[in-house]
């Protein structure tokens, strides 16, 4: 058996890494940690680094008061899987709080106590926003390390992540729909919430990947093709994992909302490039990006 390799999924943000995680989470040649994204190298600034201990330390206490509830109940196997949940983050904390001048700690969390794997996996997508030292120091504190970058229609994947947000940042009293519409408004005509659009900057994020990942190690992977059995049957090729059947269960999406007619325009206007470099630079589009593609020079 070859040695194990492991996998970093840099985003992007909204294209189906989730879905990925479950998949591979669950796929008998991979080991992967109940926490999906683990936040190490991206947290390296005191700043960062702060920010997310607090996260992941409320994240902590609400999977202990699960599990207390679980144990009231007498739900044995809710109450196994938050003991792994819980253990995988008490540890994570430690690594990120710990000493960083090397990275064996965090290896060793990854990879540690999950039995004989042939991919482990760290799935986040802030990763594809580090510098490029930043990037070649992930991928060579290991012997075998892959990285896939899963790419999504730009306009669906912008009005996606602009509705994560608006879930998010809703307060009671605030309207889901209108809610995102006035994220996308403040987008548009304030120069707000500029951290969405850079998510989807496909030619940005490919270009640092290519000059920093060795070609035999990188996949620019279409989200959409992903969900079919060839596209999944190349991405097991590449991570060296058995291939598998598309799982029956639908990408989350969150709930739909409609875009404001009214905005549709500049928002197309604001992604419409990235169409036209990844067809030069990465491939044949998708079908759904073909069809936005004509909607909009319609």
């Amino acid at each position: 058996m070859p040695d194990p390799a492991i996998l970093y999924c840099v985003g992007a943000t909204k294209a189906g890494t989730s879905w990925f995680y479950r998949l591979l989470h669950d796929h008998p040649d991979c080991a992967l940690p109940a926490v999906k994204e683990a936040h190490y190298w991206d947290t390296f600034a005191a700043a960062d680094r702060a920010k997310q201990l607090a996260a992941f330390d409320l994240r902590l206490q609400e999977l202990r008061a699960a599990r207390a509830e679980a144990v009231a109940a007498d739900r044995g196997w809710q109450i196994r899987n938050l003991d792994r949940r819980i253990a995988d983050m008490t540890g994570l904390i430690a690594v990120l709080a710990g000493d960083r001048r090397d990275d064996v700690a965090y290896l060793d969390w990854l990879t540690q106590g999950r039995g004989t794997a042939r991919l482990y996996a760290d799935m986040t997508p802030n990763y594809a926003t580090l510098p490029d030292a930043q990037l070649e120091r992930m991928v060579t504190a290991s012997p075998l390390t892959k990285v896939i970058y899963l790419i999504r229609d730009p306009l669906d994947r912008l009005w996606s992540h602009i509705r994560m947000q608006a879930h998010r940042q809703r307060q009671s009293h605030e309207i889901y729909e209108k809610k995102a519409n006035n994220i996308l408004f403040r987008m548009l005509n304030r120069g707000q919430e500029t951290h969405i659009l850079a998510r989807g900057d496909y030619a940005g994020v490919i270009e640092k990947l290519r000059r920093v990942v060795p070609a035999d190690r990188l996949m620019v992977a279409f989200a959409e093709t992903l969900l079919t059995p060839e596209g999944l049957a190349r991405v097991c090729a590449f991570l060296g994992i058995a291939p598998v059947d598309v799982p029956a269960q639908a990408v989350h999406d969150g709930r739909p909302v409609l875009m404001l007619e009214k905005l549709r325009p500049r928002a197309q206007k604001l992604v419409f490039e990235q169409y036209d470099w990844v067809a030069r630079n990465v491939g044949p589009l998708p079908q759904n990006w073909q069809d936005n593609c004509v909607r909009m020079t319609a």
